[in-house]
């Protein structure tokens, strides 16, 4: 018997591919076609954690072909979407072996099934919804997770900001913790692109603004020290193999964090502007891109102490 939480963490990683294969459907053609191989690895994963929590998988199955499955679980339950999937695999089949492209009317529809097929099954073998699955279970960092979870409840109860909120302090959690792991024996940490500039603006160091000179120079010292703080922040970003494009559209939505001596996190909210406050799926948005974050971080993690013991004669 698989233990529950093994299941719904496996669930879990069916369901980010689900997602990465949607977004896949989404681009234009013929990129489009990638996501026939990537619906297909996550309906082919499911069944193959169904067969293992029905128990009908047996030895000298592993080279099992796609559709046997059905076969296969139909001894327990009887899986819906049997001739949508088995379209699905020919069209991977035909673009994989034969270099046959799909249409975008077959990527539309294979994605709409694919959806159906998780829908229905997800709450026929393991009876869970599978809307009710969450990628965050996937997350390791646990402050990160925590305020993620509690994003999710806010965002229930239509808190929109309250849950930008949370979404953003996780984000700067997962980025402390992921540096503060890599920390050398002396402090020093990989990702060290020059001092914070956080408090150096004209207002902190007392520039006088009563003459024209003052204001001329308080302007020049705040316009300075946003650039290099904006340009630390990119190449941070950009260093730790993050999507920069998927960033910036996180920024904007989401408040400005500060981390203060003490180590509490410091949240300066956005004003809106004419487009008006954010939608529940701009939040869903700005949580897809902190949990996708963690799995690229924890995709590429390494021991400081394995590295600093190596020592170069």
């Amino acid at each position: 018997m698989i233990p529950k939480e093994t299941i719904i963490k496996r669930l879990a990683f069916i369901k980010y591919l689900y997602k990465v294969a949607i977004e896949q459907s989404q681009r234009p053609e013929p990129l489009s076609s990638a996501s026939i191989l990537t619906f297909h690895d996550a309906v082919e994963l499911f069944l193959h954690l169904a067969a293992e929590h029905l128990d009908v998988w047996k030895k000298g199955k592993e080279q099992m072909k796609f559709m046997d499955y059905w076969v296969l679980l139909a001894t327990k339950k009887e899986l819906a979407q049997k001739a949508s999937m088995e379209g699905l695999n020919n069209a991977r089949v035909g673009l994989k072996h034969h270099g046959i492209l799909p249409s975008k009317e077959n990527i539309d529809s294979f994605r709409a099934s694919t959806e159906t097929f998780f829908t229905e099954n997800t709450l026929k073998v393991f009876e869970i919804n599978f809307s009710d699955i969450s990628l965050i279970d996937l997350v390791q960092c646990e402050a990160t997770k925590d305020n993620l979870n509690e994003a999710e409840k806010l965002l229930k109860e239509e808190k929109i900001e309250d849950a930008l909120d949370k979404v953003a302090v996780a984000f700067a959690q997962l980025i402390d913790d992921y540096e503060n792991r890599k920390r050398g024996s002396f402090g020093r940490s990989p990702f060290f692109f020059g001092e914070s500039m956080t408090f150096l603006n004209s207002f902190s160091i007392g520039i006088d603004r009563e003459t024209k000179f003052g204001r001329e120079l308080s302007s020049f010292v705040d316009k300075v020290t946003d650039s290099v703080k904006a340009l630390q922040n990119a190449v941070k970003i950009l260093s730790l193999g993050l999507d920069y494009r998927r960033y910036v559209k996180f920024r904007l939505l989401t408040p400005i964090i500060t981390k203060v001596i003490s180590g509490k996190y410091y949240i300066e909210r956005m004003r809106w502007g004419t487009k008006g406050m954010p939608t529940k799926e701009d939040v869903m948005s700005c949580i897809d891109f902190v949990i996708e974050s963690a799995i690229t971080l924890q995709k590429f993690d390494f021991s400081v102490e394995e590295e600093e013991s190596i020592t170069i004669i």
